[in-house]
């Protein structure tokens, strides 16, 4: 059976999402038969990647939200579509499912819900609502059709583990892990992670520095991570500008590659 050859944009914005490095970072991809993505998000990088029955696919969140968003899009994507034609853009409605005061009744709505909070929020963080005076931006229309990510996502192991476990769980001689953590002095932003800072970020370096396969890393060029990955090769991306919340103006960053091949 033959996979389907697309590649794709992410269906929703992230905090953090690769969609302006995606093709940089696939094209540095060594050979593997088993692909992980440790933390996934919005998938920018697995969209961007090519599908191919060489090797299988894993891809991987501890936001539980986050994980049943995707496999909403996978398994029921007309559903969901339709669910969110239904769906008024207004800062009331925003407001209740950000609460809790609307609840889901199944995992469609409770995936609508949150895709939502994030295409009607600043920065794609799901709390605040996005139209106000100074923002000047016009509402997003949620409506979207689902088919061509279902089927990106037909072959596609979706697991929803903390990634010390998903390492451990998949790790193997022809395993090759991509890795976007919660970058550095930025894990605020992040809901529903349990819990990440410095200790995990070592965690992590520990990890990996342990595992039989190959890992390519994306991380913010601090201190910490030049510390932690010394003996690791690493590489600056190309700059990225970056729209400064608020202002309008753009900062452009560099952010570095880390791989131990």
């Amino acid at each position: 059976m033959q996979h389907p050859k697309i590649t794709l944009k992410a269906p929703f914005a992230w905090i953090g999402g690769k969609s302006k490095l995606a093709d940089d970072i696939v094209s540095l991809f060594p050979n593997h038969r088993l692909y992980v993505e440790v933390f996934g998000g919005a998938l920018n990088v697995l969209y961007r990647k090519p599908c191919t029955t060489k090797h299988s696919e894993v891809v991987n969140d501890i936001n539980g939200e986050l994980i049943n968003l995707h496999r909403a899009i996978r398994t029921n994507p007309q559903s969901l579509s339709m669910y969110l034609s239904t769906l008024l853009i207004s800062r009331e409605l925003f407001a209740d499912i950000l609460s809790g005061r609307m609840k889901p009744r199944n995992n469609i709505e409770r995936a609508a819900f949150y895709f939502y909070l994030l295409s009607q929020s600043f920065g794609a963080k799901g709390t605040t609502f996005a139209m106000n005076a100074k923002s000047g931006r016009r509402p997003k229309d949620i409506y979207k059709d689902f088919g061509q990510w279902s089927k990106r996502l037909k072959f596609v192991t979706i697991e929803n583990m903390s990634f010390d476990k998903l390492i451990r769980t998949y790790d193997a001689d022809d395993a090759f892990f991509y890795c976007d953590p919660p970058y550095v002095s930025t894990e605020k932003y992040y809901q529903h992670t349990g819990g990440f800072g410095e200790a995990e970020h070592r965690q992590l370096s520990e990890l990996l520095h342990g595992i039989k396969g190959k890992f390519l890393l994306s991380y913010n060029d601090c201190e910490l991570v030049r510390e932690l990955y010394a003996d690791m090769k690493i590489t600056s991306t190309k700059e990225i500008n970056y729209t400064l919340r608020g202002s309008g103006s753009k900062k452009a960053v560099r952010e570095v590659f880390i791989s131990n091949y």
